[in-house]
């Protein structure tokens, strides 16, 4: 294995940075540093040995169409949330 299931910590360190406690993992706040966190590594990691995974380049996109709506969802519904989110994870420069 490569590595790609040791997403646990990270989760519950997103959680308790962004969404107020430990256990809060389905704050979208959370979701959106997860996602991001699962997207850097793939771009970084995966991509770089493996230029010709097409499916995986499929559920990469999934993931960053995932990740921008529920960055919609925060921009209508909780904008300091979502400046606050923007700004920690260098989103939207």
């Amino acid at each position: 294995m490569h590595g790609f299931f040791i997403a646990a910590s990270p989760t519950y360190s997103s959680a308790a940075a962004y969404g107020g406690g430990a256990g809060n993992t389905g704050c979208a706040a959370v979701q959106v540093a997860v996602m991001t966190e699962r997207i850097n590594r793939l771009r970084r990691g995966h991509f770089s040995m493996h230029a010709g995974d097409r499916h995986g380049h499929r559920g990469l996109q999934c993931l960053i169409s995932r990740r921008r709506r529920l960055l919609s969802y925060l921009r209508k519904r909780r904008l300091i949330m979502y400046a606050m989110v923007v700004n920690r994870l260098g989103l939207r420069r």
